[in-house]
């Protein structure tokens, strides 16, 4: 029996009478307003058999905003509740099909149950989903839980007034494991990363910060296949409101594959702003695919390529947004940027942006700026000519 086992054993004697795996989630009783789901609806299933689940009529997803605004309200038990039903709906879909795990949803419940100081609760909502033994999508997230659960464990002993020191204990090993896994991930340049059903478990997800850390070294500029990608945004909330993807593909400096396709912000999200800009609209999108529909096939595209874009910065933070939002975690592990590796091989121009750029390594490329296929196209061919510089 491990830690957990012995140390659940002791502070919930009973528990393991209490529950069976298949209603582990039962959670606290709803309002009328917010009934609990007793049934799942597959709507709209992608060709993996993803699908966004349901609670109350709605997409998960769309309730994110509502429990955070009733979490700055201070209203934790409506927060939880609704938390609590989305989580549900995603354990039933996991269940129908693990690609559908998006671990998101329990952390939420188990943030509120631990504001709340219910920490019981807490331990039996992450138990009960570690329990259920899904695959982990993301060992860093998976991590985090363990350390949420340890902590939980602590802060009840200390409530109850028994001997604590086991369970910081463990709390301070997987804060360093964790410390360790990012160390050694950042370190690693070949990690493929291929989607949520296939990143392997002990890679942690690695985000660039550093400006250096968007230039591409040498031997990523030589690797001689790559993608580019852009994002068009439909407003200035941030990634979530992406409303257009193109991805494009090289091999040996010749475009292979490219693929583009419009995207449906979630409500909330929604409003366009930029239509101006790229000239996309909220009725163009209408019937357009969302995100999860997108992501599998993205990630598939990139299988573990470099991945560019011109300023880089921008079109990472929009993959991280959404993969955030939807809990997919495909975003690609290596990203760069063509701006700034254009800026530290090819000095003295006016300024990097993409028509200067373009203008100056591919001449005769018509540049059609801000429609995400040209943009990724051209980003595509900058990346091609500054290989032929090393």
């Amino acid at each position: 029996m491990g830690l957990f086992g012995w140390i659940s054993k002791a502070l919930n004697p009973k528990r393991g009478e209490q529950r069976k795996i298949s209603r582990q989630f039962s959670g606290p009783t709803a309002p009328r307003s917010y009934p609990a789901t007793d049934s799942l609806e597959v709507v709209d299933a992608n060709a993996d058999g993803w699908f966004m689940p349901k609670y109350c009529g709605r997409n998960i997803c769309d309730w994110v905003d509502d429990v955070k605004s009733l979490k700055r309200d201070g209203d934790l038990d409506q927060a939880l509740v609704i938390a609590h039903g989305c989580m549900d709906a995603m354990v039933d879909a996991a269940r129908h099909n693990p690609i559908n795990v998006m671990e998101f949803y329990v952390n939420q419940v188990a943030i509120i149950q631990h504001k709340i100081k219910d920490y019981t609760s807490e331990i039996e909502t992450i138990e009960g989903w570690l329990g259920l033994e899904f695959p982990a999508p993301r060992q860093d997230y998976r991590l985090g839980l363990q350390k949420r659960l340890a902590k939980a464990y602590e802060l009840l002993a200390k409530e109850r007034g028994e001997d604590s020191a086991a369970y910081r204990a463990e709390w301070k090993r997987l804060l360093e494991l964790e410390k360790t896994q990012k160390s050694a991930a950042k370190t690693t340049s070949a990690v493929p990363s291929t989607g949520k059903s296939f990143l392997p478990p002990d890679v942690a997800y690695v985000r660039f910060r550093r400006r250096s850390g968007w230039v591409a070294p040498r031997d990523v500029l030589s690797c001689p296949s790559f993608v580019a990608v852009d994002f068009e945004t439909a407003n200035s909330l941030g990634g979530v409101s992406a409303c257009q993807l193109a991805l494009v593909k090289v091999d040996r400096g010749r475009v292979v594959d490219r693929a583009a396709t419009l995207i449906k912000p979630p409500a909330g999200f929604d409003e366009f702003e930029f239509t101006y800009l790229h000239g996309i609209s909220a009725r163009d999108v209408r019937n357009s695919p969302m995100w999860p529909d997108v992501a599998g096939f993205a990630s598939r595209f990139v299988n573990g390529l470099p991945v560019y874009a011109h300023n880089a910065s921008f079109d990472a933070k929009v993959w991280e947004d959404l993969d955030s939002f939807f809990g997919t975690q495909t975003a690609p592990n290596r990203f760069f940027c063509s701006y700034r590796t254009a800026r530290k091989l090819v000095p003295g121009l006016d300024n990097y942006k993409l028509p200067t750029v373009t203008n100056a390594l591919v001449p005769g490329y018509r540049l059609n700026h801000h429609e995400a296929e040209s943009d990724a196209e051209a980003c595509a061919l900058i990346v091609a000519a500054l290989q032929s510089l090393i």
